[in-house]
């Protein structure tokens, strides 16, 4: 047979039948190029975590920026971070779950659901607890149009603070979503809306001032699904993700479309993988966002003592540009995990990321391989390679790496990838074949593999780095043979 080009993979497709698909991509971004390139998809290197911070307090909670500062719950501490990253501790915040914040420019209001909520004024850099007896637990906050929008606890209402008050509040300041009957779960403002979402639905409301309530549903924008965590709704390119479904439905990733109307942009497969969390893990599972080198991501992590966490990344640009859903993982660590940041915030410039596991605040850094100094696996298996169910003999295959940008010295100086396959559908692997990528400066290195033996039916190749160096994988192919050798 001649020579082919086999196709690099664009993300996650790992089929529930493992020989149909075991496609999978973790830590390396799938790109589409936007002209005419080499090839037309490609695996880019993700950026880094570097130390921008350490507070010593605890893991992450939950992050906001309000007027350029940017603000962590960080064990039981609220802190604010210089752009020299010195850290203020602003006072101590109760609980261990997530937070939900939301701020009118001086007040910012931490949520802690089902707890207790608090409001720090940035010009008296005071943060006071909310005591007033009209205040009821809550599990979410937004501020729309003037008031802070808060969620209770028990899913039945919605309610306001006074007009840029978030310490004062009047009994009769209330409402429901009066669509359907399901328990309220979140909230997000987008497009000068007020999205309420339940269980199952959303309702939509809009803010029409007077003295009573001055939220009021918007005729016709309602929305057939719903929430099935109180963190998992993000905004994301111009609208909003979510974490839910509708009527019967399990879970599944959404992208809110219009005020009536969303579309899943989880696969099958996302959605399979998913669905092995139970109800309690899917409640606690969160999203996040960024947007870095011209790739819009939307980061949906869920986290386990049972089986291993997950965080998974939808490309809106590679979605865009491929004309299907483009997802991938991002991991901690050599074992299969959830990734360890967990809060995301843009402020002097910089992404800045809170942290699942220690007293960090990390920052995304170009040009950085490792997170913190400790090695990042980055690992694409192919779809399967087969002619037919005829027999194929594997003869050379050559992945193409952006070659001659290794380190000078230490690990990484001649740097290796490690190619094994299964025959099984993915379900073994062989022994490990390791390859040099080239050394800095060897920037004609050819990475090639030959006579890898007969396969019958199909072959899964998988290709893993771990070096700390660049490593864009931007070109595969192979020369395979019918028939026995």
């Amino acid at each position: 047979m001649p020579r082919i080009s086999l196709p690099i993979p664009l993300g996650f497709y790992q089929s529930e039948s493992k020989p149909l698909s075991s496609q999978r991509c973790i830590n390396w971004v799938p790109t589409v190029p936007e002209g005419e390139a080499l090839n037309n998809r490609a695996l880019m290197q993700p950026s880094g975590l570097t130390e921008f911070a350490n507070h010593g307090l605890g893991a992450c909670r939950g992050a906001w920026v309000m007027k350029e500062i940017p603000y962590f719950v960080v064990g039981n501490n609220l802190i604010s971070l210089s752009e020299s990253g010195v850290i203020t501790n602003h006072g101590a915040i109760n609980g261990t779950v997530r937070v939900s914040m939301a701020d009118n420019g001086t007040n910012l209001v931490i949520v802690v659901p089902g707890g207790d909520a608090y409001a720090f004024d940035n010009s008296s850099d005071t943060l006071t607890k909310i005591t007033d007896p009209d205040f009821q637990t809550s599990d979410s906050v937004s501020f729309y149009r003037g008031f802070f929008v808060f969620t209770t606890t028990d899913g039945k209402q919605l309610f306001v603070s006074n007009l840029n008050a978030p310490l004062t509040f009047d009994a009769l300041d209330f409402g429901s979503a009066e669509g359907d009957p399901d328990r309220i779960v979140t909230q997000i403002v987008d497009h000068d809306e007020l999205s309420i979402i339940g269980s199952k639905t959303t309702e939509v409301f809009r803010n029409v001032g007077g003295a009573d309530f001055p939220l009021q549903i918007i005729p016709g924008a309602f929305t057939q699904k719903g929430a099935h965590t109180k963190y998992g709704v993000v905004k994301f390119d111009n609208t909003y993700m979510f974490i839910g479904g509708g009527e019967n439905e399990l879970t599944g990733i959404w992208r809110q479309s219009s005020s009536s109307s969303a579309v899943k942009v989880s696969t099958d497969a996302i959605d399979n993988a998913i669905q092995q969390f139970t109800k309690d893990e899917i409640a606690n599972a969160f999203t996040m966002t960024f947007s870095k080198k011209g790739q819009f991501f939307a980061l949906f992590t869920f986290n386990s003592s049972r089986i291993p966490g997950k965080t998974f990344v939808y490309n809106g640009t590679a979605s865009a540009l491929a004309g299907f859903s483009v997802w991938f993982e991002l991991q901690s660590g050599m074992a299969d995990a959830h990734w360890r940041v967990n809060a995301i915030v843009k402020a002097y410039g910089k992404l800045l990321c809170g942290d699942f596991e220690n007293g960090l605040i990390g920052e995304l850094v170009d040009g950085v391989y490792t997170e913190y100094g400790a090695a990042v696996k980055r690992q694409a298996a192919l779809k399967p390679l087969s002619q037919d169910g005829i027999k194929v003999f594997a003869g050379e295959l050559e992945a193409d790496f952006e070659a001659g940008v290794g380190l000078t010295v230490g690990q990484g100086s001649n740097p290796v990838v490690i190619m094994d396959f299964s025959d099984d559908g993915g379900r073994v692997f062989s022994n490990e074949f390791k390859r040099f990528i080239g050394k800095i400066g060897e920037y004609g290195h050819e990475t090639v593999w030959n006579r890898q033996g007969r396969f019958p039916n199909a072959r899964v190749i998988r290709f893993t780095v771990t070096d700390p160096v660049k490593a864009n994988l931007i070109r595969i192919a192979a020369t395979p043979e019918l028939g026995d050798q």
